[in-house]
């Protein structure tokens, strides 16, 4: 895995020296065809299409469940939730939940095949992202 060195404050803090931490370094955004594909390639009985519309209604119903006040919990991959993104009111006579609740937000809770991520990864310094991104304008500009 591959991460650049970032120099950042704490933010509860404003008066605190900046300290160095590593940011981890995205090597690109894989499509739902491509895991699909990657998961075929390992020997599964389904084509990629099978699972592409599998994973497609499995997130249509999550998302119809958790608006319907559920936690889904998919085993490996963990359970979904949702909160609510509130502004309070003076009163509960006062509260109008048309006035008062702005949105869902969507939460994952990961089960324990996602705990010891860290196991394992090799990791290696990379550029920070101001040098990526301007190394890529050069090497576009060329």
């Amino acid at each position: 895995m591959k991460y650049s060195l970032v120099r950042r404050g704490d933010p509860r803090n404003a008066g605190s020296k900046k300290k160095v931490y590593a940011s981890a370094q995205s090597q690109g955004v894989l499509s739902l065809e491509e895991v699909a594909e990657s998961i075929t390639a390992h020997g599964c009985v389904y084509n990629t299409g099978d699972f592409k519309a599998v994973v497609n209604m499995l997130a249509e119903a999550v998302r119809e469940k958790l608006r319907d006040g559920y936690q889904v919990e998919l085993d490996e991959l963990g359970k979904f939730y949702v909160t609510l993104d509130c502004k309070g009111a003076e009163s509960a006579e006062a509260f109008s939940p048309a006035e008062h609740i702005r949105d869902l937000r969507t939460h994952w809770r990961p089960s324990t095949l996602f705990a010891h991520m860290r196991d394992g990864v090799a990791f290696e310094q990379s550029v920070d992202r101001r040098t990526q991104r301007r190394l890529l304008r050069e090497q576009k500009e060329r």
